[in-house]
């Protein structure tokens, strides 16, 4: 029963330490101490002796960073995948670097385990003990050979959260670099998430919150989509344009996208993506109408497609016929010696840059 109750401890620091910077330091504690090792240790990398991360608890930094310099020297890797081996049953020869580093470090008893994780991954867990301590025993390779599925499922959570953080940091950023801004509401219109770019937004006055950080529309008809999409989201991949007016009466066309269910814990609903008319890089219609010798209704379409509307939003904001936009859209295609949307919206976008727009 002790050693059950040891076991449960050890997997909740393990899953714990997941979310922990650096990670997994509460659980190398526990189970040195679980185990009677001096230190335990994680070593992360690439190729059998190659180190990206070194987790070590209690050690001596300039130790860790000694081992660092010379773990190509270190005879004891390449271990059995998943399999708990002991330094003295593994290790037949000791080169001179690596042997010199154990005397400094007073290394005595190691045990160890290899696990591998795609795509090249190698993962080293080692516990040692002080030179004038007795070896391990079947009691600690036991523990650690009940830890090993648990292991295997907390490095690859920690691979896939990595991975995913630093891409929503990509993604923000060039978000931000997009003059993009991002809102994220429940079914109440309560801003849940929004970054950078809306808060410059809300700070300049183009967007208002009113209490518990709701979103104001600024108009009743703008109030009256709101209350619509966040009753109704538009269907899963698709977007309704939502035009809202802040304080200080500048208009934004805001793209609404429902927010998956299973994305949040929260509650959030719908997702708003606003240009910053300061800093959009869409050109005007009467820029277009030059430009492309378009006609003054083909040039409106043209702005707001540029803008980043639908077909039929831009058609709806416009007051015209769905059937209507869509023949100024082959008109605007041949003038511009475009064949699809999103070709002519490229097109479209750079004649900004172009002409100064």
């Amino acid at each position: 029963m002790d050693d059950d109750r040891r076991l449960i401890e050890l997997i909740a620091q393990l899953y714990g330490g997941l979310v922990t910077s650096p990670p997994w330091e509460a659980f190398l504690r526990a189970l040195g101490d679980a185990t009677g090792a001096t230190f335990a240790t994680l070593v992360i990398g690439r190729g059998p002796s190659g180190i990206d991360a070194h987790v070590s608890p209690g050690a001596d930094p300039q130790r860790t960073r000694q081992y660092c310099e010379i773990s190509g020297e270190d005879p004891f890797v390449g271990l059995p995948e998943g399999r708990v081996v002991a330094f003295r049953d593994f290790v037949r020869h000791i080169p001179a670097p690596f042997r010199d580093w154990m005397d400094g470090a007073q290394t005595g008893p190691v045990l160890g385990v290899d696990l591998r994780r795609e795509p090249d991954i190698n993962v080293r867990l080692r516990l040692t003990r002080d030179r004038n301590w007795p070896d391990f025993g079947e009691a600690e390779a036991a523990l650690v050979e009940r830890l090993i599925p648990h292991l295997r499922i907390a490095l690859d959570l920690h691979a896939r959260l990595t991975t995913t953080a630093a891409e929503s940091q990509l993604f923000g950023g060039a978000m931000a670099d997009l003059a993009v801004a991002t809102l994220i509401l429940d079914h109440d219109g309560r801003v849940l998430r929004r970054n950078a770019m809306a808060d410059r937004l809300l700070e300049r006055g183009a967007l208002a919150l009113g209490p518990g950080d709701r979103l104001i529309a600024g108009t009743p008809s703008g109030a009256t989509t709101l209350a619509r999409l966040l009753a109704d989201p538009p269907e899963p991949g698709a977007e309704q344009i939502l035009v809202l007016t802040g304080p200080d009466g500048e208009t934004l066309n805001a793209r609404a996208r429902a927010v998956p269910s299973s994305a949040y814990g929260d509650g959030a609903r719908l997702a708003l993506f606003l240009p910053d008319p300061a800093r959009a890089h869409a050109p005007g219609s009467d820029l277009l109408r030059d430009r492309f010798q378009l006609t003054p209704a083909e040039a409106a379409l043209a702005a707001q497609l540029a803008q980043g509307a639908a077909l039929a939003d831009a058609a709806r904001l416009l007051g015209i016929a769905y059937n209507t936009a869509r023949s100024h859209l082959r008109a605007i295609f041949a003038k511009t010696g475009t064949h699809r949307q999103v070709e002519l919206v490229t097109l479209l976008r750079g004649s900004a840059g172009a002409f100064g727009a």
